[in-house]
């Protein structure tokens, strides 16, 4: 998955603009995709960054993770191309 079809798919699967769905990837970028203090780290500077109350980072940043594994899963299935 290119960077720009996650920032589209978070920005509609979260409910958020093109905007804050490139701030969201930036952060996630900066932090590892393992552990639960990366993703408390994440889910505070999303927090901080949208304004918004950690429930609702709470909820971007799964969506987020959710997206990523699923990219993830799919690679693996698939290694040479898409599935379509």
């Amino acid at each position: 998955m290119r960077k720009y079809q996650f920032i589209e798919r978070l920005a509609q699967q979260a409910n958020i603009t093109s905007e804050e769905a490139t701030k969201v990837n930036d952060i996630i970028e900066a932090h590892s995709l393992i552990g639960k203090k990366s993703k408390e780290a994440a889910t505070e500077e999303i927090s901080s960054a949208l304004n918004v109350d950690i429930a609702r980072a709470d909820e971007i940043s799964n969506t987020a993770y959710d997206i990523i594994g699923s990219a993830m899963l799919d690679k693996i299935k698939h290694p040479f191309g898409s599935r379509e």
